[in-house]
């Protein structure tokens, strides 16, 4: 039996899956500081070399690529959110937000998105199949920023397994 896997499920139903997985690791992480008494914003402003972004930035990464993705494949615009956040409640009204915004999307909005022509903003001048820039750069993205604020969260002594980062299967 052959099944298809189509691009909302790829674009949509994933980063659905991957925020509300964050927004479980935001849990964690805001029941560990609470009950060690630790300022939510040494957690926020953790990161894992200097050079690095803090948890802060790859939980806005996370957030803002599933929003742009879905939107840039379907020729769409993506709201934008100011980065204002200062807690893991902030950051959770904004992954419930990106959320939202996801939940609008139908599978024929994504028809044309294999096809279609993804300019990244930062790169203007440089064009991608949307086959490319979702197989290639969207959800290896993605994955690097929530894996990196899994790792943050666990360098802190957050107490996150691989259960945490992978969520419910099935």
């Amino acid at each position: 039996m052959s099944t298809t896997v189509t691009y909302y499920q790829l674009a949509v139903t994933g980063n659905l899956r991957v925020l509300d997985n964050l927004a479980h690791l935001l849990d964690k992480a805001t029941a560990h500081a609470t009950a060690n008494k630790i300022e939510e914003r040494a957690l926020l402003d953790a990161r894992l070399f200097p050079d690095m972004f803090p948890l802060v930035r790859q939980i806005r990464m996370v957030c803002d690529m599933s929003r742009n993705h879905a939107a840039w494949l379907t020729g769409k615009e993506a709201p934008q959110f100011g980065d204002t956040e200062t807690s893991f409640a902030d950051f959770k009204t904004r992954i419930a937000n990106s959320i939202a915004y996801l939940q609008t999307f139908q599978d024929s909005d994504f028809a044309a998105s294999a096809e279609r022509e993804v300019r990244l903003p930062w790169s203007p001048d440089k064009a991608y199949r949307g086959e490319v820039f979702l197989l290639q750069h969207s959800i290896p993205n993605l994955y690097f920023h929530l894996t990196t604020a899994y790792n943050i969260l666990r360098h802190n002594g957050v107490p996150v397994g691989k259960a945490d980062f992978l969520g419910a299967i099935g």
